[in-house]
């Protein structure tokens, strides 16, 4: 199978603080990562004077101040951001981000941007799909957050972008719930069976938002091929989705256990595997001499039992054993042969 691809949601995590985002990219890379994502936009364009904080932000930051005036605060300039760029890509890291509003969509294409996320806020916006749909990119993908969503509402959304010349196959969905940090009685992982039911010819993926890094590791038998999870340094630090994120030691717990997974799924076939074959003769038992055996004797209960090594006769034949004669003398412990009877396969 294809690795799953990891992806750190730096977000604005950052603060606005190019220093602290320039270490979180080199966290993420000691973590395992595939790659980072930050979140670019400008505040007066991406929220109105009057849009209140949602509930989980006023949580976290408190209501002194508006949904705005907190944004404003989590803006990384655009020149800031090809710096990252530029340094995430030399530590052989892919780099993207999610643009929030029109003017930040035109910014990450004059980069060239490849991979578009599509944040679930902005997934019924429709001149904001048109724009991301129709730019001209050379091998564009589309990874489209489904939080809040209905499947009717997300297949519109993916109307929109199929008719603008988008295939199937550069689209990458993701069950999503945007609470942050989501109750694990929401995260609802079975829904991604259902969205591989229900949208079979797209790639699935999991925006995770719920805590730490126990449903990521989940869906991975799930038979997802992206996964996103927020990430921070200091779940203390001010902002509104610290504490919804990963620390690093969190992060890299999560990308071991994906890939520890990954390999772990094997086949639907039972198989005895090379690692395991070698201890057949270790764990099985044969059937050997319980007392000194004298050829010409009776094998009985009273001579016979089964024991470690697993290489003689094996003990689904005892019932064939017993009432036999022993045609040569066995010492206590001594494998039990018999013609007609083979050593077990180990």
């Amino acid at each position: 199978m294809n690795k799953i691809y990891i992806v750190a949601e730096i977000g604005c995590n950052h603060n606005g603080d190019f220093q602290l985002a320039k270490k979180m990219v080199d966290e993420a890379k000691a973590a395992g990562v595939c790659a980072v994502k930050f979140q670019t936009f400008k505040a007066d364009q991406l929220i109105s004077k009057i849009a209140p904080k949602a509930e989980y932000q006023i949580k976290v930051t408190g209501n002194d101040e508006s949904q705005l005036e907190m944004t404003r605060k989590l803006e990384l300039p655009y020149d800031e951001f090809i710096k990252l760029e530029e340094y995430a890509k030399e530590l052989g890291l892919d780099v993207f981000s999610t643009a929030f509003d029109l003017d930040s969509v035109d910014f990450l294409a004059s980069r060239n941007q490849k991979m578009w996320k599509i944040p679930s806020g902005e997934l019924l916006n429709l001149p904001y799909l048109e724009k991301i749909a129709r730019l001209p990119i050379e091998g564009k993908e589309i990874v489209l957050s489904t939080g809040m969503a209905t499947v009717e509402e997300i297949k519109m959304s993916l109307a929109v972008f199929e008719n603008n010349g988008i295939e199937k196959q550069q689209i990458t969905i993701l069950h999503c719930n945007t609470e942050y940090p989501t109750p694990f009685e929401d995260v609802n992982l079975n829904s991604i069976a259902g969205f591989k039911e229900t949208f079979s010819e797209y790639k699935i993926g999991f925006s995770d938002h719920s805590a730490g890094y126990f449903a990521g590791i989940a869906s991975v038998p799930y038979g997802i091929t992206f996964i996103e999870k927020h990430f921070t340094l200091d779940k203390d630090f001010d902002g509104p989705d610290h504490k919804a994120s990963v620390t690093p030691d969190e992060l890299t717990l999560l990308c071991q256990g994906i890939r520890a997974v990954e390999i772990s799924l094997g086949s639907f076939e039972k198989l005895v595997t090379p690692s395991e074959k070698k201890n057949k003769i270790v764990a099985r038992k044969s059937i050997v001499a319980k007392s000194d055996i004298k050829a010409g004797d009776v094998f009985t209960l009273d001579n016979i039992t089964t024991k470690r090594p697993g290489n003689g006769i094996s003990p689904m034949s005892w019932y064939e054993v017993l009432g036999q004669k022993a045609e040569i003398d066995f010492s206590d412990d001594e494998l039990i042969t018999l013609s007609g009877f083979e050593a077990q396969e180990v």
